[in-house]
């Protein structure tokens, strides 16, 4: 929907730095390119650190009449929303961000409890607003939000195939669907879905780092 298909074409490593918001993509679009993210800078690097392209303000980039993304905006894009992913539930706990539990949700004969998150401003993420689902075990089945970079686009993101990798669960599978006002998601339209595989946990000095391998991003 951005131009980007080749980000879809071959796995890469994808490394997450699990306290601070910092993501790497080795490779990123092609072979002997790394994508890094942090919320006020997106590099394409080559492995000697040399920058291919570059931008800072990342988010101020994005307007209403960007179609087509460039590399350090996917690189963003693709960053913020990994690293919120992976990073959820613990990050509940950062300073700033306000949990409340809201409404339960019947999702097919299933009762899902709702928690609304507000995140700061200066939190990159989706949008500021955004509403987890829980099902009776605790797992997290569904992700709400909007994307504020894309024009405000609604989307119910679902989450399948959790397995447990080095003691912390992770789901396997993602597939987002558009969400209409009532909260309904249109499962005939599949936005994107994502296979994830091969987590790995490491903590190194004072850095705790996740790791994992996307096998396809279809």
């Amino acid at each position: 929907m951005r131009g980007r298909e080749d980000f879809t074409k071959a796995p890469t490593r994808i490394t997450v730095d699990a306290r601070l918001q910092r993501v790497t993509f080795v490779p990123f679009l092609a072979p002997g390119h790394i994508g890094t993210y942090q919320p006020f800078r997106t590099a394409i690097e080559t492995p000697a650190g040399a920058v291919l392209e570059g931008l800072n303000n990342s988010r101020a980039s994005f307007t209403p009449e960007t179609i087509t993304w460039t590399a350090p905006q996917l690189a963003y894009f693709a960053g913020y929303a990994l690293w919120t992913y992976l990073t959820l539930p613990f990050s509940l706990l950062t300073e700033g961000v306000h949990c409340e539990e809201i409404t339960s949700w019947d999702e097919d004969g299933e009762i899902w409890r709702r928690v609304k998150v507000n995140f700061p401003k200066s939190y990159a993420t989706h949008s500021s607003d955004q509403v987890l689902y829980f099902d009776e075990i605790g797992l997290i089945r569904r992700h709400d939000y909007c994307v504020d970079i894309a024009n405000g686009g609604t989307a119910a993101h679902y989450l399948y195939g959790h397995r447990k990798f080095d003691g912390i669960v992770f789901p396997t599978i993602r597939h987002i669907h558009p969400r209409s006002e009532t909260g309904q998601a249109d499962k005939c339209v599949l936005l994107l879905s994502a296979a994830l595989s091969d987590f790995s946990l490491s903590e190194e000095e004072n850095d705790t780092t996740q790791e994992w391998n996307v096998c396809t991003c279809d």
